[in-house]
């Protein structure tokens, strides 16, 4: 049955994307049966051809690949021949739970922090948005989420009890996305390396699936992925992570 397969992209930076060295038009072009519905930008909120970079919330300019695009390109060969898939780039970079790095903005649902944009409510709202444009016989095959550099420094038990509420909330309000597998990515290797204060939010992150259901793990790309030493994934790593995340949707 003709329709699409929304895949939804949360988080922060390493979600948007924050590398120049992907190839839009070459190793990186996507299928025609690949679309995505921008949050910002001249095309924000219609339904448009994917081409990386694709337009989340917000993000570094002039912006990069995430794993979305990765992810929906493994995916695409699994589904019917009239399905499509289209990409809800719903992440701003600098941003954690109750408290931001670069952008005021925070993700724990129903948490105020002056006047930080609560980055929840307004991925909610995209993410109706974008069900209500694909139309009937849609629904929302995956939530693809990447954060945590921002919350370093806080204990598992802390990070794990938000993402927890975070994803409990997702379902809630997303009644379309209850039964669709939440996959949590790894913080690269290389920050893991750098700031030993963020072992507490990689076990929260790792140890989701243990603690709800349908929920999944996507590891880190191998050392060598990032552009900066220590954090934002470059091209080639962002296809491995794309790659991880869609071994762990097999898996759900």
């Amino acid at each position: 049955m003709s329709g699409f397969d929304l895949v939804v992209v949360l988080g922060q930076s390493n979600a948007s994307g924050t590398n120049t060295d992907f190839e839009p038009d070459g190793l990186d072009a996507r299928d025609p049966r690949i679309l995505t519905f921008p949050a910002t930008g001249e095309d924000a909120r219609t339904i448009v051809p994917a081409r990386e970079p694709l337009a989340p919330i917000g993000g570094h300019p002039p912006g990069g690949m995430g794993p979305g695009g990765p992810f929906s390109a493994a995916l695409l060969p699994t589904l019917a021949p009239d399905r499509r898939i289209l990409i809800v780039p719903a992440a701003m970079g600098g941003t954690g739970m109750r408290n931001h790095g670069t952008f005021a903005g925070v993700w724990l649902p129903g948490f105020q922090l002056g006047d930080a944009v609560n980055l929840f409510d307004a991925a909610v709202d995209h993410v109706h948005a974008a069900l209500k444009a694909a139309g009937a016989n849609s629904r929302i095959a995956a939530v693809i989420w990447h954060q945590g550099e921002s919350d370093g420094g806080r204990t598992e038990e802390d990070y794990a009890a938000d993402l927890d509420v975070l994803v409990a909330e997702l379902r809630r309000q997303i009644p379309e996305s209850a039964t669709s597998p939440f996959i949590a990515g790894q913080l690269p290797l290389e920050r893991l390396a750098a700031y030993p204060d963020h072992a507490g939010v990689d076990a929260a992150l790792r140890r989701l699936p243990e603690r709800v259901a349908l929920t999944g793990f996507a590891p880190a790309p191998p050392i060598g992925h990032v552009n900066d030493v220590t954090t934002h994934l470059a091209a080639s790593g962002q296809r491995i992570l794309g790659a991880n995340y869609f071994a762990a949707y097999q898996k759900l």
